[in-house]
């Protein structure tokens, strides 16, 4: 299935220089953007069940420690029932700080993904009328086709690797609810509300500190991302382009043998119905 990065006129720099941005979640339009909500660090069974198994093995270690005649006033099981008549009030008391930190520890979460990580943001349709309207400048842009087969959208280091690779968004009326310790894999964190699924995404996601180009600075910087000229199957320029900008990609497209095989069609606006065609390849 081909995926469709819609783009600005003024982004022909992703044709010229064969590098596309990566973007921190921080500049990306949904406020949301890797943050589930964190609910909790540890479910009370979880905890509970972790503390009943390690206790009696903390409590030897802790009364090896005393002089013999203070462990002979009390032994490992006596010691233990009396610390296990105070579990609930502990685990109360364990529960009522997490619940104090949960905000800043999601805070801290949120930031750090926007530091370390870069999104490349791709949709399943090149005839999207609020695509083409949100992220092609009103249909004054293009929308470049990719392969999603190539070697550049599989990069991962190996098979449990939850980066580098595309991955299909969810999307969910109700926000994800998280318990830290029971996150297995990064599922939760791509999910979107229902109000995107008109995007139908697909995204990989890389660390920022490998981009081949970083351009300024903080949180806004722009990290490059070389891909080969083969992953591009088509360039779609927009109904509304302008004639100038049509001649200049085409010229891009002509000028490099590298993009030999790259079709180069014009989106076209439906005289009856509210919709946008692209030519296929085949018609």
């Amino acid at each position: 299935m081909p995926l469709f990065k819609y783009l600005h006129p003024d982004r022909i720099d992703v044709l010229l220089g064969q590098s596309i941005r990566f973007s921190s979640p921080a500049v990306l339009n949904d406020p949301f953007e890797l943050k589930p909500h964190l609910a909790e660090l540890v479910s009370p069974e979880h905890m509970e069940a972790h503390i009943t198994r390690v206790l009696p093995e903390l409590l030897r270690e802790e009364l090896a420690k005393l002089p013999p005649k203070a462990r002979a006033l009390i032994s490992v099981e006596a010691l233990h029932e009396i610390l296990l008549r105070q579990l609930p009030e502990a685990k109360r008391n364990i529960q009522g700080m997490a619940e104090l930190l949960m905000p800043k520890l999601q805070e801290v979460m949120a930031r750090k993904f926007e530091e370390l990580i870069g999104i490349l943001c791709l949709s399943e349709s090149a005839e999207n009328l609020l695509m083409w309207a949100h992220y092609a400048d009103s249909h004054r842009g293009f929308v470049i086709e990719f392969d999603e087969r190539s070697p550049f959208f599989d990069r991962r280091v190996n098979p449990e690797d939850e980066f580098r690779h595309l991955r299909k968004v969810s999307y969910s009326p109700t926000r994800p609810s998280l318990t830290l310790a029971d996150v297995d894999d990064f599922a939760p964190f791509m999910t979107k509300g229902t109000d995107w699924k008109y995007e139908a995404e697909w995204r990989m996601i890389v660390p920022l500190d490998t981009a081949s180009t970083v351009i300024g600075g903080g949180p806004h910087a722009v990290h490059l991302f070389e891909f080969p000229a083969q992953a591009i199957t088509s360039v779609v320029l927009g109904s509304r382009m302008s004639a100038q900008r049509k001649e200049d990609i085409r010229q891009i497209l002509a000028d490099s043998p590298y993009f030999s095989h790259v079709r180069c069609v014009e989106a076209e606006i439906d005289n009856e119905h509210y919709l946008v065609r692209v030519p296929r390849a085949d018609g």
